[in-house]
């Protein structure tokens, strides 16, 4: 009987992939001043991104501010770069589908329709 062979695995990395759905996704912000700021910070940086997320809603849910955004599956690449800057200021939340119902009962509508532009455009100095 031959004694068994160790196997020495190497480590590898991994990247974390992101599931981002491909018709919604929700964002948790701490506080409206960090939704303000990612307003601001992406109309004045980045047009295209700025006037690609007209479909969006804003609600208010237990002290936290959630940005809903519906994505176009033929703008997800667009999407994946907004995703990034987004995260600088949010949260990504999963189960995004789900969350949007509690939100739609349980939540206040702060913006109902196209909330970053309302944003920018009631709190621009």
């Amino acid at each position: 009987m031959l004694p068994d062979k160790e196997t020495k695995k190497k480590p590898t990395a991994r990247r974390k992939r992101i599931n981002i759905p491909t018709n919604l996704s929700v964002y948790m912000f701490n506080t409206f001043d960090d939704f303000l700021e990612f307003c601001m910070s992406l109309a004045e940086n980045d047009k295209i991104k700025y006037t690609f997320l007209k479909k969006s809603t804003l609600y208010l849910y237990k002290s936290k501010y959630y940005l809903c955004l519906y994505i176009n599956n033929k703008d997800l690449n667009t999407f994946k770069s907004i995703h990034y800057s987004i995260i600088e200021f949010a949260v990504h939340l999963n189960n995004s589908d789900l969350f949007e119902r509690k939100l739609k009962e349980y939540g206040k509508s702060i913006f109902k329709t196209n909330a970053i532009n309302n944003c920018v455009k009631h709190f621009s100095k």
